[in-house]
């Protein structure tokens, strides 16, 4: 079993970024490792929908919405099963914004739990750090290196 678990304070009402959370046809801006994701069916507060992961896994998943509270996703079928709730608790004018994720990996991935549970929680931080910056309003920045070319090195 693979255990997640991220905070994140967001200086926006909660409003705010329930709006962003909700639009899960929107994860795959978000949540690197979702690539493309078809919804089979839709109620008042919950879809059923398949989606691939890394291009090349398919799982399916059904969400349940709590407005304004978390987004419930239970994944049922794939290289992943278990669950990753998104929650939203209101800290005056900020927004505490939490991803707990509790999966059974199979498949091949199973057999480097450490690589994948490295590779989960990167990207549950990167998820939660573009959820923060879209709901401040802020733009995306990509932190940049400054790069080396082999001739730099041998001088020095």
């Amino acid at each position: 079993m693979v255990e997640i678990r991220v905070k994140i304070q967001i200086d926006a009402p909660i409003g705010k970024v329930w709006n962003i959370i909700s639009q899960v046809d929107n994860d795959s801006e978000f949540w690197n490792l979702t690539k493309l994701l078809r919804n089979t069916s839709k109620k008042e507060n919950e879809i059923v929908r398949e989606i691939m992961l890394d291009k090349i896994d398919k799982c399916s998943q059904t969400i349940t919405f709590l407005p304004k509270e978390s987004v419930h996703t239970q994944w049922t079928k794939g290289v992943i099963t278990g669950t990753k709730d998104i929650s939203l608790t209101v800290l005056g004018s900020s927004t505490l914004l939490e991803a707990k994720m509790n999966y059974t990996i199979s498949g091949p991935s199973r057999f480097f739990p450490g690589k994948l549970k490295e590779k989960l929680q990167i990207e549950a931080e990167y998820a939660l750090d573009l959820i923060k910056e879209k709901s401040e309003g802020r733009p995306h920045v990509i932190p940049m290196e400054p790069r080396k070319f082999w001739a730099d090195m041998i001088r020095g």
